[in-house]
């Protein structure tokens, strides 16, 4: 087992008004080691982003973590100044957003850009931080460097707009990368490439991280332990093998179930029935009872006990033993 860098303990993200709260994110826990990755997935609304910017203390307005503790190194970081969380983000923990292109800066270069991440932590010559800015380019697959260190965002691509994010996010060597769906808007073979590049830089740096993703092929690729999400909770936590070989909530089941297979002939694809429920009414007991096709009356009434299945599985459902012992989840 390696050192763990970042450990989340009964997380709570909350939205408040005057009026009232909604919980976007609760009764998470997790752990992320030195060089390993966990992968968080979940469909849109399931609180997967809303828990990575509450560990980086970057929720938007009204947002704040309302229970739980979050320690970074030792360090609880509900407990640090935000000159503290400054020195923290960008230096030992970095992210890469959603949309790269809108994430840089169109009016500045990539150059500019890559420098001011490195001279916000670091204080040396500005020569120095462009040799270790062309160096990064470098180091993340982007040929011809100097044309690209002089280049603004909207003169590249979408996949060389991740690349700079990338290298933006190394700028510090931070032991802690957070990349929240890195790929989404790539096509299928620069996806390819860019997580590739990060399953590269993970084993160069030795850097733990937390994959957020939808997206199922991804996490199988990269991912040594997976957190399931949905509507706020975390249904099933266990090893990426088990996840796939051995799921233990029926939504998980689902997840898996969705992807299409080139080596079946079914006339339509299987889909989850119904959407994921709004924040601000959430069914009672089990989140998921109004879509799960094992749904028991107990599960509309009483909230499910998180199962611990074994040392490094642990499940959100009061079926989780029965579907465990097999049969249940092949009716």
């Amino acid at each position: 087992m390696g050192e763990v860098l970042l450990k989340v303990e009964n997380l709570k993200m909350v939205f408040q008004n005057k009026k009232s709260s909604f919980a976007a994110v609760e009764g998470l826990s997790f752990t992320v080691e030195q060089g390993k990755t966990l992968g968080i997935v979940g469909e849109s609304g399931s609180g997967k982003t809303m828990a990575s910017l509450s560990v980086l203390r970057l929720l938007p307005n009204q947002g704040r973590v309302a229970e739980g503790e979050i320690t970074f190194k030792g360090k609880n970081l509900l407990k640090l100044s935000e000159k503290e969380m400054q020195e923290l983000r960008g230096n030992e923990m970095s992210m890469i957003f959603q949309d790269p292109v809108m994430s840089l800066d169109q009016i500045y270069t990539v150059g500019d850009q890559i420098i001011e991440a490195i001279l916000t932590h670091e204080k040396m010559p500005k020569a120095d931080a462009k040799k270790r800015a062309l160096s990064l380019l470098g180091d993340v697959g982007i040929p011809h460097p100097e044309r690209v260190y002089r280049s603004y965002p909207f003169e590249l691509s979408g996949g060389m707009c991740q690349r700079v994010m990338i290298a933006i996010a190394l700028s510090c060597n931070p032991k802690l990368l957070f990349a929240d769906e890195p790929t989404t808007a790539l096509d299928v073979t620069v996806q390819a490439q860019i997580m590739e590049l990060l399953k590269k830089i993970q084993k160069e740096y030795n850097m733990g991280i937390v994959l957020i993703t939808h997206d199922l092929g991804v996490v199988a690729d990269v991912a040594d332990d997976i957190v399931v999400m949905y509507a706020g909770k975390s249904m099933e936590i266990a090893p990426k093998d088990t996840i796939f070989n051995s799921p233990c909530h029926p939504y998980t089941h689902g997840l898996i179930r969705s992807i299409p297979q080139l080596d079946t002939k079914a006339e339509r694809l299987y889909s989850i029935q119904g959407t994921v429920p709004d924040i601000r009414n959430f069914p009672p007991g089990c989140r998921f009872c109004t879509r799960c096709p094992f749904v028991l009356p107990v599960c509309k009434e009483k909230e499910p006990p998180f199962v611990k299945l074994n040392e490094k599985h642990f499940v959100r459902c009061h079926r989780a033993e029965e579907i465990a012992k097999g049969g249940l989840i092949d009716e």
